[in-house]
């Protein structure tokens, strides 16, 4: 889909068109791009909000609902894609999909603010869904590998279920899906990097996007911005900075960890000298003869997270709790019959059922033997974190040379988490010599020593038993 793109000079026009108070000037860097500066002899009050934009031309579910209501090439998309627009994502992709189409000159949708100020956006956001497929595999080994396939694997899904869903729309066959073919899927990942890396969370109104907001960049902020009693979004300057020129920053998440920040923005703080924390999946114990139900009872992909808390490894895990314990322990499922006649399966402990499987941690914390259950979930966390870092490393020699802005932000990646890992991997070793040395732990595996040891004996037994039917055997 290809649009004629506006300068960002441009923007303070715009601004002023569309009753959008900007008291700064778009300046484009080498290093940042595009963002906004202060300068004191252009503000007439730098007291007031750098930025003010009224309620309306924020896009959010509300406005989305709002517009369609006169909008009936909207209306009829949102409509047609049904559950997916029920989401303040869905809807604002839906809008910024009619929008892109309008300010192509598609013949889609009514021309408005944000008809215009797409014109304003860039036209590739360099976040990992729109990087090539060489470039993705750099990330072998890292905890976005997965995550970033996952994704992709969704946008596939909804691009599709789009297609399907508007085909009998005679204006969507004529304007987007009749050969050639005006709506692609990379336009599909493009309007989701737009969402991603522009999206903000907004007091009262909810997820939503802001025109011209959203150039300011990323750093030590020295703004914020905010809703006003108006329900306008106003950029205001942090108490007690200095309002000095140059440019303003605001903070795109403080406890975002290297991973989001290259998934939603495309770029690592430059200041940022650890990973903070990192997601991977989990995988069933192929042997383990409850894994299958196990991963049926989560509501959610089974993840582990990593992260640091007051100088030591901390992790968090529901699913680890549901590996570390089995049927002898007192884990069970069931099927449970609905009264429409669908089932649904059931996970208890101890007879008792588990309403949410959250819930089991603190269950298995009032047992006796919660240090053998942390014992065990501590290993399994290892396990799993040295598995992650062993194939960082062996994905590391299949790097030779990698050069350019995306090869340098993967490459820092690895390291941020080859370091993470690594801690981890130290620091669980100190937390099981700890466990094993508790008494519950040094009972129960002396009680485990014992049994084994009885059925080995029963085992020689049985063997010796049968030698001596055999040889009778034989003597007759």
């Amino acid at each position: 889909m290809h649009l004629t793109h506006l300068p960002p000079g441009s923007l303070p026009a715009f601004a002023h068109l569309n009753q959008i108070h900007l008291a700064l000037k778009p300046v484009t860097t080498p290093s940042s791009g595009t963002g906004l500066h202060f300068s004191s002899t252009d503000a007439a009050d730098d007291s007031g909000p750098l930025v003010k934009i009224p309620q309306d031309l924020i896009l959010c579910a509300s406005t989305v609902e709002a517009r369609a209501k006169y909008d009936h090439h909207l209306a009829e998309v949102l409509k047609a894609v049904g559950e997916f627009a029920r989401s303040p994502r869905g809807a604002i992709m839906v809008f910024l999909l009619v929008s892109f189409s309008t300010a192509a000159g598609l013949g889609v949708g009514q021309r408005g603010t944000w008809s215009e100020y797409v014109k304003f956006l860039p036209d590739r956001v360099a976040l990992p869904t729109t990087w090539t497929e060489h470039e993705r595999h750099l990330l072998k080994g890292t905890s976005l590998a997965t995550a970033v396939e996952a994704k992709l694997h969704t946008l596939m899904t909804e691009f599709t279920h789009l297609q399907t869903s508007t085909a009998h729309l005679p204006w969507c066959q004529s304007h987007w899906w009749d050969p050639p073919e005006e709506l692609i899927l990379e336009d599909w990942i493009h309007i989701d990097s737009i969402f991603r890396s522009r999206v903000l969370q907004f007091p009262r109104l909810g997820v939503g996007m802001a025109p011209v907001l959203d150039f300011v960049n990323h750093g030590d902020p020295n703004a914020y911005y905010s809703v006003d009693e108006d329900g306008d979004v106003v950029l205001l300057w942090r108490e007690g900075v200095e309002k000095r020129e140059g440019e303003v920053f605001i903070n795109y998440g403080s406890e975002k960890s290297a991973a989001e920040m290259v998934f939603s923005y495309g770029f690592i703080d430059a200041s940022v000298s650890n990973a903070f924390w990192l997601s991977i999946e989990l995988r069933h114990d192929p042997e383990d003869p409850l894994g299958l139900a196990k991963e049926a009872v989560m509501k959610e992909s089974p993840r582990l997270r990593i992260f640091v808390l007051d100088g030591k490894i901390a992790w968090l895990s529901t699913f680890i709790w549901l590996m570390c314990v089995n049927a002898e322990d007192g884990l069970s499922f069931r099927l449970l019959q609905e009264n429409d006649g669908s089932r649904k399966l059931l996970c208890t402990w101890g007879g008792e059922v588990v309403e949410e499987i959250s819930h089991l941690e603190s269950l298995l914390e009032k047992s006796a033997l919660w240090e053998v259950y942390q014992l065990r979930a501590v290993s399994l966390v290892q396990g799993r974190v040295i598995e992650q870092l062993n194939e960082l490393v062996a994905a590391e020699e299949e790097m030779q040379s990698i050069t350019g802005e995306v090869g340098e932000m993967a490459e820092r990646l690895r390291v941020l988490e080859g370091n993470l890992l690594r801690k981890a991997v130290d620091d669980l070793e100190v937390q099981k010599e700890r466990l094993v040395e508790t008494e519950v732990v040094k009972e129960y595996l002396k009680k485990m020593a014992e049994d084994e040891s009885v059925e080995e004996q029963a085992v020689e037994q049985a063997e010796d038993q049968d030698e001596i039917q055999d040889d009778d055997e034989d003597l007759r």
